[in-house]
């Protein structure tokens, strides 16, 4: 990859104009931006799990040493992250940058703790960006949204316990931390405890040699206002869930806002006890659907304006028709585009919008492909044109191409059948249910056929 000259100032002089004032000189600045860059390539449970204790031990300006305090996870880390958290850091400096990992022996003091009364951080990190003014409402989370706000806005009395639900990405995670940001704001004597459930049963798992189950206790059933994101990565077995039962008890008998957060509704989290499900039951279910196109729209152009730069017309559109299902997706290609631009001196139009959707999914192969990928891939396969692909040809090629496209979109994306057939190749869904069944039967019977739908799944995932 070719750099523009002073790259490293360059990519400074854009953090500083996406975020405020910056200052990468310190560690714990440095590392919360990493993270942040993090969970956009995984999901937030995943970068806490791994990422929520390691502190920066030293920055050179070509080599970035980390510390991670546990032995075994650091042996996770050298195995199995340093690319993505390479990429992450490249994000952060602008510039390609060598990850060391050391033990916990070179750990930097803990920073003091916080006073009593104080809110708690999650994870070493603010999400003070997490407000309600920066989140777009539209159809699919209007009613999720204004049910927080009134959570926000008087604690303990309406909806107790706010159970919020959706895929990933959606927007979940904003909400409970812009609930947190708005109560810390109005009330600030007030003790909000703020965490995902896998660092609950974390905190609960190290205190198991220490004997420190008190301290534990004091803690998470003290607080005013308790705010748990996703429910479901919460341990199975007794000792946590039997912990947060009596932790969720304590707090709604005592009249304390609760608010979860989780993937999918309270009856169909079959890790957990019933018990607890009956209990999350007990208040507000809310779901978050995913954004129509014109939220996706705004919120493209929302993130645009909070790093400094408007797009055109044609690529918010370009963007907001590409990417269907998941917010992190759309914000990480704005900062793509952004980044194309100022590091690269790449023009912003539609072409190097797709570049970037590209360039994002095959970084970060857990992402969800989008629809223009998939046939894009799919026309090179085949060597056919996309235009006569979703045209009306007939020729055997041409129909194998669309049917094969059709059958790739339904199952590696969330488009439905009604959205696949009409916004992309202007037929009716049952012409894409014939497609789906076509390819499906044929795959079975011709292993040949089969093995160009793998090799066509491995060129759009990237791997």
């Amino acid at each position: 990859m070719v750099y523009c000259k002073n790259l490293y100032s360059e990519g400074m002089r854009v953090l500083t104009d996406i975020e405020g004032e910056a200052d990468l000189s310190t560690g714990t600045d440095m590392m919360e931006r990493i993270r942040e860059e993090l969970c956009l390539h995984m999901p937030r449970t995943v970068a806490g799990a791994w990422f929520a204790d390691i502190s920066v031990v030293s920055f050179d300006g070509a080599a970035l040493t980390i510390c991670s305090p546990v032995d075994f996870k650091r042996d996770i880390l050298l195995s199995r992250y340093i690319p993505v958290l390479q990429t992450a850091a490249r994000n952060v400096v602008g510039r390609d940058v060598e990850i060391r990992v050391v033990g916990g022996q070179d750990k930097p003091a803990p920073a003091p703790a916080a006073p009593a009364g104080a809110p708690a951080a999650s994870n070493g990190r603010a999400f003070s960006s997490f407000t309600f003014e920066n989140y777009v409402v539209g159809e699919s989370n209007k009613y999720a949204c204004a049910a927080s706000r009134a959570v926000a806005e008087s604690p303990g009395t309406e909806y107790n316990p706010l159970f919020l639900y959706g895929g990933s990405g959606l927007g979940k995670t904003h909400l409970l931390y812009a609930i947190k940001n708005l109560i810390g704001q109005n009330n600030p004597e007030l003790r909000i405890l703020a965490f995902s459930a896998e660092q609950f049963t974390n905190e609960l798992v190290a205190t198991f040699p220490t004997k420190s189950q008190n301290e534990f206790k004091e803690k998470y059933r003290t607080g005013d206002v308790l705010l748990v994101d996703d429910i479901q990565f919460i341990a199975r077995g007794e000792f946590a869930q039997e912990e947060f039962f009596h932790t969720f008890n304590t707090m709604y008998d005592e009249g304390r806002q609760i608010v979860i957060t989780s993937d999918r509704p309270p009856r169909e989290l079959k890790v957990l006890e019933e018990r607890l499900r009956t209990r999350f039951e007990w208040g507000l279910i809310v779901d978050i659907n995913q954004p129509d196109f014109e939220t996706r729209k705004a919120i493209v152009q929302l993130k645009a304006q909070n790093m400094g730069m408007v797009l055109p017309p044609d690529v918010v559109e370009f963007v907001a028709e590409s990417i269907t299902s998941n917010v992190r997706q759309l914000e990480g290609t704005v900062k793509k585009i952004m980044a194309n631009r100022d590091l690269m001196g790449i023009p912003v139009n539609i072409e190097s919008a797709q570049t970037a959707i590209t360039d994002l999914i095959r970084d970060n192969p857990g992402l969800n492909p989008t629809p223009r990928l998939i046939l894009g891939e799919v026309c090179n396969f085949f060597h056919v044109d996309e235009a006569q692909v979703i045209g009306k040809s007939r020729q055997a090629e041409l129909v194998t191409a669309r049917q094969t496209a059709m059958y790739l979109i339904r199952t590696m994306t969330d488009m439905s059948l009604e959205n696949i057939g009409g916004k992309i190749f202007g037929r009716d869904h049952s012409t894409v249910m014939h497609a789906i069944k076509k390819v499906g039967d044929r795959r079975e019977r011709d292993a040949a056929f089969d093995n160009d739908i793998k090799t066509l799944i491995e060129n759009i995932r990237g791997v």
